[in-house]
């Protein structure tokens, strides 16, 4: 028998309530949960946990950050061959900003303000479409 290993999320953006907010909703519901102020601390974070007992298998990536932000943080997984899908939320979406995340391949997106349950139905959706089987 297989052991469940807990999904691993992280988390990245420049507005601290908006991070705590996304942290105890997820942590509430059994997720193991990372943060990040931006996309350059997020893609560290990826790569120091890829190599780990639970590394991170689905990021909540707002768009407008500091340094990095969404749009290039995306760039960086697809270049590097990181197969993680993301969740992008903003609270500045648009058309024109839905398509330039569909051309760098985004799992979904969420509009802020938005309420837990609204988080906790899409994370569990984007983890159950990204299932991989455990390695012997």
């Amino acid at each position: 028998m297989k052991t469940k290993v807990k999904s691993h999320i992280l988390i990245a953006d420049d507005e601290k309530h908006t991070r705590l907010a996304l942290d105890l909703v997820l942590r509430q519901a059994g997720f193991q949960v990372s943060v990040a102020t931006d996309g350059h601390e997020a893609f560290e974070t990826v790569i120091r946990q890829a190599g780990g007992k639970n590394p991170v298998t689905l990021i909540i990536t707002d768009v407008f950050m500091p340094r990095i932000d969404g749009l290039k943080l995306l760039e960086l997984l697809n270049n590097q061959g990181f197969a993680i899908p993301v969740i992008v939320i903003t609270g500045y979406g648009n058309s024109e900003l839905i398509l330039k995340l569909r051309s760098r391949g985004f799992a979904g997106y969420l509009d802020k303000p938005f309420v837990p349950e609204e988080i906790l139905s899409r994370v569990s959706k984007v983890l159950e479409e990204n299932v991989t089987p455990l390695e012997a």
